[in-house]
């Protein structure tokens, strides 16, 4: 009780308005409940909208070169996140067919710049990412990727950002342990 009651005494000396209802488990109630949806606001997003349609394994894909995805980070990032569930990949151009290779991944990527702190100089940061998984044009799942609302995971590596996305569309695949290895046998 103690603490709940110094708690409410620090949040009321914080500036802005508070408005008490005079009843201390009330108040107390509250402030627990605005605490909890500020933290869950300020955490990193997880995946947007993931659909699934096959979690069939699936151990080699080809990757759909999108040049309009300014990160130089993003392909290599995919890559990494992609291997630790032993999927192995290549990457193809756009327009052109991913040949011997029936399950291929497309992705959306938009970037915005900012200064880190302490810094004067500019640096991409991705906020959106959508990955698309096909097997001979069809669809078998697609998930999305926007950043937080207070953008806590502004600055967290491509791979990170992507690695529930890749988790959400590769079910049948478990986690490789160290990210490295062989895929299992087919």
């Amino acid at each position: 009780m103690r603490t709940i009651i110094i708690v409410t005494l620090l949040a009321s000396s914080l500036s802005g308005c508070v408005v008490t209802s005079g009843n201390l488990l009330v108040d107390s109630v509250g402030l627990v409940g605005s605490t909890a949806s500020s933290v869950r606001a300020m955490a990193p997003s997880s995946v947007q909208n993931p659909v699934v349609y096959s979690k069939d394994p699936i151990h080699e894909v080809c990757i759909e070169w999108n040049g309009s995805v300014a990160l130089s980070d993003f392909v290599p990032g995919l890559q990494g996140e992609l291997q630790k569930h032993g999927v192995q990949s290549r990457v193809y151009d756009a327009g052109t067919q991913a040949l011997a290779c029936p399950v291929t991944l497309s992705y959306v990527g938009y970037v915005k710049w900012d200064t880190k702190v302490f810094s004067d100089g500019y640096t991409p940061y991705l906020t959106y990412a959508s990955l698309t998984l096909r097997r001979e044009g069809r669809v078998l799942g697609t998930a999305q990727y926007r950043m937080g609302s207070f953008g806590s995971d502004k600055w967290s590596t491509v791979g990170d950002k992507l690695a529930p996305l890749v988790t959400a569309l590769f079910p049948g695949n478990p986690l490789v342990a160290d990210g490295a290895g062989d895929p299992p046998p087919q």
